[in-house]
């Protein structure tokens, strides 16, 4: 069976998803912290590890959600 990497990093009301290549999921969290559906997606094609992506990640909330962040 062939399994897949899932890594989620956090911030206020917002979820990125990074499945281990270049695309990422932005998704918002309601009041209850249940996800909702995305909100808005991401391609680096930079990253290689995990480091890497959440660097990524932590720029384009703080680029794009500045509001949220």
């Amino acid at each position: 069976m062939k399994s897949k990497m899932r890594v989620v990093f956090e911030y206020n009301h917002l979820e990125v998803e990074w499945y281990g290549n270049n695309t990422f999921n932005v998704y918002a969290i309601d009041e209850c912290g249940v996800r909702d559906q995305a909100l808005d997606c991401f391609t680096n094609y930079n990253v290689k590890t995990i480091e890497q992506a959440q660097a990524a990640s932590d720029d384009y909330i703080k680029q794009t959600y500045s509001e949220v962040a």
